[in-house]
């Protein structure tokens, strides 16, 4: 990134804290509950601990987006999670972290895979609970999970079929978790796509990631919310 745009990024992040912190002008109970109660949760868990030491200046995933995805599965009680592409673990473990019982299926290809068994090394018996595959068709078929995180671009997918394998392997009341939403990277398509579909109820823009939570009999909602 060059130095031009990391001022404006830095700019836009800060308007974006002004404007849109601790839920303000969110109407919704639900939504409000999530952004304060799970989004800027500054409660340490447990597990933090162990995580931090991991997460370097050069890991690929913040520790702050890391600590967001233990507090979301955590919240959502997700026992059946899908990690399409993968960061070498990074955005797994606090996913792993957060139950023993988890059933996590990955979908990488072998180099990815291998560095992502190397990195969970460090935990033993985690690499044990994640089940490999090299593509979504190889997922079980009636597979219906309860969080779906994804850290690149599916395999040569439209955007209007993968909303639609989205709507039928995520839990009526799961959640979806993206990262590469901003304007030009490989997934701001993908989210748009995902922004409009009317079985995903709850949308939230987290800047750099989205976050899409399916509730039943919920009216479309979206947000912006600083990150």
């Amino acid at each position: 990134m060059t130095s031009k745009k990391k001022i404006k990024d830095y700019i836009r992040r800060g308007v974006r804290k002004l404007k849109h912190r601790k839920g303000y002008g969110v109407h919704s109970p639900f939504a409000y509950a999530i952004i304060t109660e799970v989004i800027e949760e500054k409660t340490p868990y447990y597990a933090y601990r162990k995580m931090q030491p991991l997460y370097t200046a050069n890991a690929p995933v913040r520790f702050k987006v890391a600590t967001l995805l233990f507090r979301l599965a955590n919240r959502f009680r997700a026992r059946r999670i899908v990690e399409i592409g993968t960061d070498t673990g990074y955005s797994l473990l606090p996913l792993l972290m957060v139950d023993s019982r988890n059933e996590v299926y990955v979908v990488a290809d072998e180099a990815q895979q291998q560095s992502t068994r190397q990195h969970l090394s460090l935990f033993p018996g985690f690499a044990d609970r994640v089940t490999f595959v090299d593509s979504i068709d190889a997922l079980p078929a009636d597979y219906v999970a309860d969080m779906i995180v994804v850290n690149g671009q599916p395999e040569p997918m439209s955007h209007t079929d993968f909303v639609e394998w989205l709507k039928s392997h995520l839990s009526e009341r799961g959640l979806f978790f993206v990262r590469g939403i901003q304007p030009d990277h490989q997934m701001e398509a993908y989210w748009d796509e995902i922004c409009e579909c009317d079985q995903i109820e709850v949308t939230m823009d987290l800047y750099d990631y989205g976050l899409a939570i399916r509730q039943p009999h919920f009216f479309k909602q979206h947000y912006v919310v600083a990150f």
